[in-house]
């Protein structure tokens, strides 16, 4: 019987084994009821079992094409050796790809797939034994570390490994692309990526974000790239080394427009040094050791310019050009000839900072941005765009993740450069308020969620860009160049927190929270270290602690003022808003006397870079107007001392306009017109001499401006030629008919004589003659043949020469404001 069976076998089916041919003799020996028949081996079904269990036919693919046609691409699964996970379970890897190879090697035009059904196979297999290896090695590692100490609780189970179809064998052996990221429940969902300031931030609820959260993502392009695409011939294309070579090329490139707008190495070390001497105490920018090399090597002839660093120093003598004490400054019509200098240098220097690519970016960009900005305000450049320039400033240093500490986001920013984010961010937050206050409009800084560690209070000798650890922060008791910024960050929040009150509903701000704001603003004053003002310290640059101590005091005071101006005329229907008068004087009062102690040292970066002459001089006069004339109000009683804190400022607000020129001449009349409204309230003066005198003021101001107007730009009036360069400190004013008809008594309407010019010995009494007191920083002149040259001048003199409409500044119809 068995040789009919031997014929009818199939040709093609492989020869019996030794042990098959064996086992069949001893059946056939010992009879088939003796012994079972020999069980065959099973062979891996290679259909996927859900195809199997429709009946259908399976292109063996994972997932296969029936199971993607059905859209159940999840139940297409796969039968596998016992004691490992199915193939979906274990995911689709480098060696899961089981025919991947065989499929590119066929032809685009079509062709057999049976042809290869055998190799495909074989290669199967081999592939799966592989992988069967891999998942066995790395359950050995996760069992047995490398230095041979027991992993506690990251070890396996031994009872679930040995289960057939385990989980604990399929996360262990799962492919790098599937693998789970332990997140955390207090993990933070961000994106941030890059080095040193050339870096991007993603909060959550973005694509970024997204693409990062996708498990294996990554690993899956990359694998997917190598195998299907790489054959193809596919590549990138991109050198990225070359194009980092062609920009470091261009960044080190000189720019000649720039270059030539550069003034003498005298001039520029001037303006330079004004500015580290004055405005890197508060706002710190640049490191001025670093910056002093660079510097350095930018005059040497032997060294190669950037148009980086040029654009740098432009920004920096577009600062302190008006502040320049050196020389007398011409003008021409209203404006300095500093002012014009620094107009054409700021503007050269943002434009070239537009052209600039907004994704590779260095330290040197983004200093050039806040000196730029800086720039504006001190020259008043644009002034309705400060607090849109600030807002824009502010959203660039938050889509770097300036905002976030560098030490916990990212490994590859270096110490020096953490300090400088820490630095560039905080003066971006100064910037910001400043312009929030100032315009009354909310800063973005009230919303934004930041963790960035306050600078430290280090000077800057103390680490370069070699240093590998910070040196740890001084007390606050100990000045440095960065004391301003270190302490300024304990009062942030309270101050972020009332910029968002006084933007907010007004309705929202009643009596109790302004005076729980009122004594939070007092403690963090109080708490303020006091600096010895005469310990200058060593080094090259003199320190001035009174300068961070001034701007500390004076932006904790300003919000006390607001806070309490809509309870003032409360106060004749409720007593107990008196409080509110008395803080509201003392806060106006101290703050002008801090800012003309630093006028009386030569200080002029804060009356430069603020308003606070223009806006204090006013909040006096409103809170002493509010007050009866014959009232013993404390307010009253310091009335006179009120004239001279107003003297003060107008002081402090002509010495700015003598140097960088009366572009903005609403402030200054607006001042002259308070000064003026409140003697005659006070009764000092009456109301026809409190007018002449105001006007007086104003027009002997601009006098002055028309003396200093430089004759070789030809436009001038005619002056005779040996006039001299010299700037008068004063000039006599002139018989102005429109004045003649009232009957002052209290002054006339005439300057002291040519005797009496230059600074008065002691101050001028209330009701004295006005006159213009000349400033230390004002070369003063006597000379008698310039004087009667000047005096040539007077009838001819025009306000409108200098551009000046009198009747729209002081009487148009600009001032019927709509008070309902």
């Amino acid at each position: 019987m068995s040789e009919p069976s031997d014929r009818g076998s199939d040709e093609s089916s492989p020869p019996p084994t030794e042990s098959g041919e064996r086992d069949r003799d001893r059946g056939e020996g010992e009879g088939d009821g003796d012994r079972p028949p020999p069980r065959k081996r099973q062979r891996i079904r290679l259909s996927c079992l859900e195809c199997r269990r429709r009946k259908l036919s399976c292109d063996r693919e994972f997932p296969c094409s029936r199971c993607f046609q059905s859209g159940t691409p999840e139940l297409c699964e796969y039968e596998t050796r016992p004691g490992l996970a199915p193939l979906n379970k274990l995911g689709l890897s480098h060696n899961s790809l089981s025919n991947f190879d065989s499929r590119l090697s066929l032809p685009f035009g079509g062709g057999d797939s049976t042809y290869h059904r055998k190799d495909i196979r074989e290669t199967d297999r081999i592939r799966r034994l592989e992988l069967e290896v891999a998942q066995l090695k790395g359950l050995l590692e996760k069992q047995i570390p490398s230095d041979g100490s027991t992993v506690v609780g990251h070890s396996p189970n031994v009872q679930d490994v040995q289960k057939p179809g385990a989980n604990a064998v399929a996360d262990v052996a799962m492919p790098p692309f599937l693998q789970c990221q332990d997140t955390g429940a207090d993990k933070e969902l961000r994106f941030f990526r890059g080095k040193e300031f050339k870096t991007r931030y993603f909060g959550p609820h973005n694509a970024f974000l997204a693409f990062s959260e996708l498990t294996g993502l990554c690993p899956f392009m990359q694998e997917t790239s190598a195998e299907w695409l790489r054959p193809l011939h596919i590549h990138n294309n991109k050198d990225r080394s070359k194009l980092a070579d062609q920009r470091q090329a261009r960044f080190e490139e000189p720019d000649p427009v720039l270059e030539s707008l550069l003034p003498s190495r005298e001039e520029t070390d001037s303006l330079v040094s004004i500015y580290l001497d004055q405005f890197e105490q508060v706002h710190r920018i640049v490191h001025v050791p670093s910056f002093r090399r660079e510097y350095a090597k930018f005059w040497d002839p032997a060294e190669k310019r950037n148009a980086a660093f040029t654009a740098l120093i432009l920004s920096i003598m577009g600062i302190s050009s008006c502040l320049d004490a050196h020389s007398p400054h011409k003008f021409d019509k209203m404006v300095s000839n500093s002012h014009a200098s620094a107009l054409k240098w700021v503007e050269s220097a943002d434009e070239w900072q537009s052209r600039q690519s907004q994704k590779h970016r260095r330290l040197i960009h983004y200093q050039i941005a806040c000196l730029i900005y800086l720039a504006k305000r001190i020259n008043t450049i644009k002034k309705k765009r400060f607090w849109k320039g600030a807002g824009a400033l502010t959203q660039d240093a938050v889509t770097v993740g300036l905002h976030r500490e560098p030490s916990h986001i990212s490994h590859k920013i270096s110490p020096f450069n953490q300090e400088m984010r820490r630095r560039i961010w905080a003066t971006i937050q100064s910037y910001d308020l400043q312009a929030s206050f100032d315009h009354g409009l909310p800063t973005l800084l009230s919303s934004l969620h930041y963790d960035v560690n306050q600078p430290r209070n280090i000077d800057d000798d103390e680490f370069d860009e070699d240093t590998k650890e910070l040196p740890p922060s001084k007390p606050p008791s100990e000045y440095t160049f960065s004391s301003y910024q270190h302490l300024s960050r304990q009062s942030l929040s309270l101050r972020l927190e009332l910029s968002k009150v006084l933007t907010g509903p007004p309705e929202e701000l009643d009596y109790d929270r302004v005076i729980r704001y009122t004594n939070d603003l007092n403690q963090e004053i109080d708490s303020l270290p006091s600096w010895d003002v005469s310990n200058n310290g060593g080094g090259s640059v003199l320190k001035k602690p009174l300068l961070a101590y001034t701007l500390l005091h004076i932006q904790l005071r300003q919000y006390i003022i607001p806070l309490h101006q809509p309870f003032l005329r409360l106060r004749k229907t409720n007593s107990k808003y008196q409080y509110s008068e008395i803080i509201y004087y003392n806060a106006a009062r101290d703050m002008v006397l801090l800012n003309d102690k630093l006028a009386q040292q030569g200080i002029r970066t804060l009356n430069f870079l603020r308003e606070d002459n223009l806006t204090l001089a006013i909040n006096l006069c409103s809170v002493t107007m509010l007050q009866p004339r014959g009232s013993t109000n404390m307010i009253m009683i310091n009335s006179q001392h009120t004239l001279q804190l107003l003297e003060k400022c107008l002081i402090m607000k002509e010495d700015r306009i003598l140097r960088c020129g009366n572009n903005d001449p609403w402030g200054y009349s607006i001042m002259c017109a308070s000064f003026g409204l409140l003697e005659a309230h006070l009764g000092t003066k009456t109301p026809e001499a409190a007018k002449a005198a105001s006007a007086e003021r104003f027009i002997n101001l601009h006098y002055k401006l028309l003396a200093c107007q430089d004759r070789s730009n030809g436009n001038q009036p005619s002056q005779p030629a040996d006039s001299g360069d010299k700037c008068p400190s004063a000039i006599p004013y002139p018989t102005v008919p429109s004045l003649e008809k009232f009957q002052i008594q209290a002054a006339p309407p005439f300057p002291p004589s040519s005797s009496q010019l230059g600074p008065p010995a002691q101050p001028l009494p209330i009701g004295c003659p006005v006159e213009i007191p000349a400033t230390q920083w004002w070369p003063p002149n006597t000379d008698p043949s310039l004087l009667s040259q000047m005096q040539s001048i007077n009838p001819d003199f025009n306000l409108e020469f200098l551009g000046l409409n009198v009747n729209e500044l002081w009487g148009g119809d600009s001032w019927d404001w709509d008070q309902t």
